[in-house]
Formats: C-alpha cells, structure tokens, sequence
C-alpha cells in the first residue's frame, strides 16, 4: 500500500517557534487544522510549543506547555467549540537520581491560542496513568479519528515496547488499566525483526482500523550530509510477536536539508482516510532554525 498514490500538503512550513524542532502532528478533521508538537533541541525540561495552523501549514495560533515531555507523539480529539482537547505524554522528570527524565502517564489538555500550561501546577490538565500490568514507563499516545480509538505505544515489562488499543470511551471512563476493555494488544518488532538497524530511532504511530503504523529514521551528522533512509511500517494489531505486514522505505523528503522523521496521523479528509507522516529539516545558522513538512499516502488498509 505504500506505493500508492499521495501528496505534501505543507512543505518547509516555518512553525511559531523556528528555533525548535518539530516532533509531532494531529489532525482536527472537523475545523480543518493541524497541530504540531515543538521541542528545543537539547531541552531536558519537557518544555513544548503547540504550533496551530491551517492544511498547508500557515500559522494560526500557539500554546506554551511546561514540564510535559519530548512531543514524539499526540493525538487531538475535536471538539464542537473549535478547541479541541490535546493527547500528550506528561510527567516529563526522572524517577530516581542520576537517571535521564522522561515522561510516565498520559495526559489531555484544553487547546487554547496564546495559552499556557505548566504540567505540575495547573488543575486543567487530567491525567490518566498507565496501570496496565505489563507497563513499564515512556508511553505515547494516538488517535484513530475514523473509530475514535486510542493506540498506545509503550515500554512494555514484557517485552521491549509494546502497543494497546482501546475505545476512547472506555478510558475516558476507566482510565487505563487492566480492567478497561483492551480491543487488541501485542509486542512491537524489534529493529532486527523489521530489517532495520539500530540507528533507525522510532518516530512516530498511529493507527487505522485494525492496523497500526510507525516510523523509523534519523537525521544526517550534518544538514548539508544526504538523506539517511527512513521507513513507514505497518502492524496488524489482531497478530501477535515479531509479525510484520510491511515495511517500506520512503523517499519522500530526501532533498530537505537536515531530513529527520518526525511523527505520524491519520487524516480524515474529504476524499478519504489518509497517512500522513512528517519531517523536520534543519538549516545551520546560529541558532539553528527548523521547518516541517508533512506528506501523506491515500490507499490505506484499515
């Protein structure tokens, strides 16, 4: 399926912030906008831009969110007052010690331009931690807009990482644990299972149906370096292990300067459900400025 037709909405968009680097992206299919997920490179404080802009990209509107984590993955969830509620991870600080922070619950939010949220002060933000038996820490959130299902992925105890499923509903209701009803559950393949090297990092999910898609990749040493090779991959959740239903490695992309993968979505548009993944490209300067571009490809399996 990834051979398949698709197209770039936003090419070298310059987000609010062009100093930081864009992680993550969602879709509000009812509104017509895209929300991209900013972070500082080099930032250990879990300090994020919420950049708002229109289907090619144009900036509408930021937030300023503190202490919530790194911004590899998001979901929005719209909502009739054209404010939609924002999925993130959050918690961004270390567990003990010596150890590197991180981010160990999910969370949601209020979009609202111009606003600001610290992580450990404000009531607005409602938290659901992982409790699911096999969970260890690092989760990451997306939504499935056609069957508003919620895919987590995971640092699993079980295995290395690890990916759940579940109506929103449900955990709206129940939170996120072992007695909310799971839709489906598996183990991710590891790098060797995919055909990837270790150097190829995760950078993004989402999910469509009873399938779930990531993306691996990295940036060159130096913006001016070629392209390194990143991928799209597509799970069945109804599987289980080490099964893999396709790995492909995309060309999109590869004559921007900097090229790193940077998040996954589905968008719900009007001719049809689409894959969209991203990249940010870095241009040297002092300080290094960034920009996002989003692809997509419209034949998906679901």
């Amino acid at each position: 399926m990834f051979e398949g037709a698709g197209g770039d909405p936003v090419v070298r968009a310059t987000l609010h912030q062009p100093y930081w680097a864009m992680q993550s992206f969602a879709f509000d299919h009812v509104h017509g906008h895209i929300y991209f997920a900013q972070s500082k490179v080099g930032s250990t404080n879990g300090d994020l831009w919420l950049t708002r802009t229109d289907l090619s990209g144009k900036v509408l509107g930021a937030m300023a969110l503190h202490g919530f984590d790194h911004g590899s993955s998001m979901a929005i969830q719209p909502d009739t007052s054209g404010s939609p509620y924002v999925w993130l991870a959050g918690d961004w600080r270390s567990l003990s010690p010596g150890t590197a922070p991180n981010s160990h619950t999910i969370c949601r939010i209020k979009y609202s331009d111009g606003g600001l949220l610290d992580y450990a002060e404000d009531a607005g933000i409602r938290n659901f931690p992982v409790r699911l038996s096999d969970f260890r820490d690092c989760p990451r959130p997306s939504i499935d807009p056609y069957t508003n299902r919620l895919l987590v992925r995971y640092m699993g105890t079980t295995s290395p990482w690890r990916l759940a499923l579940f109506d929103l509903s449900a955990v709206l209701d129940k939170g996120i644990s072992d007695t909310t009803p799971v839709l489906a559950m598996r183990a991710l393949p590891t790098n060797a299972q995919l055909g990837l090297s270790d150097s190829d990092l995760f950078q993004g999910v989402t999910s469509y149906g009873q399938y779930a898609y990531l993306s691996y990749g990295g940036p060159p040493a130096q913006p001016s370096d070629p392209a390194k090779p990143s991928y799209l991959v597509r799970l069945d959740m109804n599987k289980t292990g080490g099964s893999v239903e396709e790995v492909y490695r995309t060309r999109a992309g590869e004559s921007l300067p900097g090229r790193e993968p940077q998040g996954m979505a589905i968008w719900r548009s009007s001719d049809g459900p689409r894959l969209a993944f991203g990249f940010s490209s870095k241009i040297s300067g002092s300080p290094d400025r960034f920009q996002a571009t989003v692809f997509y490809k419209s034949e998906l399996t679901g």
